[in-house]
């Protein structure tokens, strides 16, 4: 699943300011179900787009230690790679925490 998130307002690049994520680098997050990835496909004065991509691990999260495994026909049943908007919902959340909280220490005036 994919999140972008663009502006057009000037200077753009302050997009990286209110996220709190450097424009100029890939970065990885471990997540309890998998990786969330933050890149800018797009920076410019004029246009700066982020994108917040989810990589769920359904074998992952079937084979993770401390499973119940009494539910054996869990291994083949399982709805939980279908559910991608509560993963992209915690994603956000971890990922993109800080930024919610709307503040910005390094540019106060944003």
């Amino acid at each position: 699943m994919l999140l972008t998130i663009s502006t057009e307002h000037h200077p753009a690049t302050d997009l990286g300011f209110l996220l709190h994520k450097h424009p100029d680098r890939f970065q990885s997050f471990n997540l309890s179900f998998g990786q969330a990835h933050v890149f800018y496909p797009e920076v410019t004065e004029d246009s700066c787009t982020a994108c917040l991509l989810l990589d769920v691990d359904p074998v992952g999260m079937v084979r993770r230690k401390g499973r119940n495994q009494s539910f054996l026909l869990g291994h083949y049943v399982n709805d939980r790679p279908y559910v991608s908007s509560s993963f992209m919902s915690v994603a956000i959340s971890q990922v993109f925490g800080t930024a919610m909280g709307g503040r910005c220490k390094d540019r106060p005036e944003l």
